[in-house]
């Protein structure tokens, strides 16, 4: 009984000799079955071998060798990072090796959904993908994924920034503070490359971290929350902030306007009041008086003048 590869016409075995070179040959017999063996098997051994025994006729049998090879992802021939400004097309390239031939799964890191063409999909068939009008949402990354039913299957991590315009804006635009308290804004900013940020008040000056301002920023991708809190609020500190954000592709501004609550607080005093067209006897009564905080821009006639507003009860607790 011989072995032989068809491909090559090469003599492997006969009977219990090995014949070939190829160290990871051999050949075993239990009863009348006569079996090749090729350990660590490699991609070059697939393709067709016979089992021949010299009678006459010859009889022979022909194996097929398949090798499977789990996937690879080949990064000499697949994208890199890649930089691209909001607006611009994309083309990524994903190149895989394994047998069977691995098919490419795209989809993003973060499963969000993306635009390929006029179709919004969550994943993608294909070496190539085609993104047209990328925005900025569209930052981090993406996952190309090769699979061939050999486990393991691979995948390769290929970032995607997208340059875009900075934007600023407030959730509102107006604020009430009370005086004495610390106040805490916040300005919502979109950009790439991360921006500069910077915060001024009415006159225009930049403020500064210190005792009364302090001034911070997260960032998560290309959005990014500015905070700034300022300790120990005065009427000096109301009206308009401004957040100013810029980089290298252009600059953004917004304002919230910032004022002042009214604070109510409850006072007891006695009052006592001479009815002489009623009774000779002073009489006492007691009166609760709310007092508000006025709005400073608001004027009244005569500040030394109270005036007290009795309820109807004590009203008539005089009248009796």
């Amino acid at each position: 009984v011989a072995w032989l590869r068809v491909d090559t016409q090469t003599i492997l075995t006969i009977g219990h000799h090995v014949i070939t070179k190829n160290h990871r040959v051999g050949v075993s017999r239990r009863d009348q079955s006569w079996s090749l063996l090729i350990r660590d098997v490699r991609p070059a051994d697939g393709g067709r071998y016979m089992c021949q025994i010299n009678t006459e006729p010859m009889i022979t049998q022909t194996h097929h060798l398949h090798v499977s090879v789990p996937p690879d992802i080949v990064d000499s021939d697949s994208s890199g990072e890649v930089i691209v400004w909001e607006g611009d097309n994309v083309t990524l390239h994903c190149a895989a090796s394994g047998t069977p031939q691995p098919t490419i799964i795209w989809r993003r890191e973060d499963s969000a959904p993306f635009n390929v063409g006029r179709e919004t999909v969550t994943k993608w068939s294909g070496a190539w993908l085609n993104m047209t009008s990328v925005t900025r949402d569209m930052n981090g990354a993406l996952l190309c994924i090769a699979t061939n039913g050999v486990p393991p299957s691979v995948s390769k991590r290929i970032l995607l920034h997208v340059l875009c315009k900075p934007t600023a804006r407030f959730t509102q635009k107006m604020l009430g503070v009370y005086v004495g308290e610390t106040m805490q804004l916040k300005c919502r900013i979109e950009a790439n490359p991360p921006p500069t940020v910077y915060w001024t008040h009415i006159d225009l000056n930049k403020l500064y971290n210190g005792s009364k301002y302090q001034m911070s920023i997260k960032s998560q991708g290309y959005k990014h929350t500015a905070v700034l809190r300022v300790r120990n609020m005065s009427r000096d500190d109301i009206g308009s902030y401004y957040c100013y954000v810029e980089n290298s592709m252009g600059s953004a501004r917004d304002d919230i306007t910032v004022y002042t609550l009214a604070t109510t607080t409850p006072i007891f005093t006695e009052v006592t009041t001479a009815l002489e067209d009623v009774t000779t006897t002073p009489l006492q009564t007691y009166a609760e008086l709310e007092v508000k905080e006025h709005d400073p821009d608001i004027q009244f006639p005569n500040e030394d003048r109270l005036v007290v507003v009795l309820s109807q009860h004590h009203m008539q607790s005089l009248a009796a």
